[in-house]
């Protein structure tokens, strides 16, 4: 089946999961459907509709039965391309995603990781707030150069930048941290208050250790912490929607809202 004729034949819900697809990489059908806020059983039959159209790429392994490990989907080559022409982009936008089926183990953990906080986090912000994942980010300019897992901004203007590190040593959170911070400092931002830095990293004491060097640093920078909010939470915060899942650098043991 040539691409044009697979495009022509979508319907508007195969068409919305491709674009989801485009945004998250890899999905599960359980975490489609809360992105979603539909049935389970839609989303898994339309992504199966998707694979026999020969769109989107299945991975199940017999062994995952005993985890009750899910199956994840992706664009294939083919879905790529009649994804680009759904969504009316150039090449250029959808380029990293003809290099699906290469990413690693530890690429699609995290793509489903920042599936299940995008879900999480929707659900606390105002009406009518945009998510970007990190696909869509890559679209813009002004961020840094090492693109943040997720871009949230509300009707009223708020914004943060959310960075999912829960699989790297701290040292490399903290390296990450120092380059969104002399972004701000060197780049500044489109509107004059620079974005909330958020931070999802492995466990409480992961949080805790950063938060308190975060403190150290703004101290020696001489910033104020609401100069420039940095907050920080844990990967397991996010397994249920809570409404504070943050802590800052001037209070780590106590809980506040993403935009107070």
């Amino acid at each position: 089946m040539r691409s044009d004729e697979s495009n022509q034949k979508l319907t508007v819900g195969q068409q919305r999961i491709l674009k989801l697809l485009f945004k998250f990489r890899f999905v599960s059908a359980g975490l489609l459907a809360m992105v979603m806020g539909i049935r389970r059983e839609g989303v898994y039959q339309v992504l199966e509709q998707l694979v026999s159209k020969g769109l989107v790429t299945k991975v199940y392994k017999e062994e995952w039965r005993i985890d009750r490990k899910p199956a994840y989907y992706y664009l294939n080559k083919s879905g790529v391309t009649v994804t680009r022409k759904v969504m009316d982009v150039k090449e250029s936008v959808v380029h990293a995603l003809y290099k699906n089926d290469e990413m690693t183990n530890d690429f699609v953990e995290h793509s489903l990781k920042l599936t299940q906080c995008y879900v999480s986090i929707m659900q606390h912000l105002p009406e009518g707030s945009d998510v970007f994942s990190k696909t869509e980010i890559n679209r813009f300019k002004q961020f840094p150069k090492n693109r943040p897992d997720l871009y949230i901004r509300t009707p009223e203007g708020k914004e943060a930048i959310v960075v999912i590190v829960d699989d790297k040593p701290l040292y490399i959170v903290r390296k990450r941290l120092e380059e969104i911070v002399t972004h701000s400092e060197d780049e500044g931002w489109s509107s004059d208050n620079y974005p909330h830095i958020c931070f999802i990293l492995k466990d409480h004491s992961a949080k805790y250790s950063f938060l308190y060097t975060t403190e150290k640093k703004l101290e020696s920078m001489g910033l104020e912490d609401d100069e420039l909010p940095i907050l920080a939470a844990s990967i397991e915060s996010f397994d249920k929607p809570i409404a504070s899942p943050w802590s800052s650098p001037l209070k780590p043991k106590e809980y506040v809202k993403l935009f107070a």
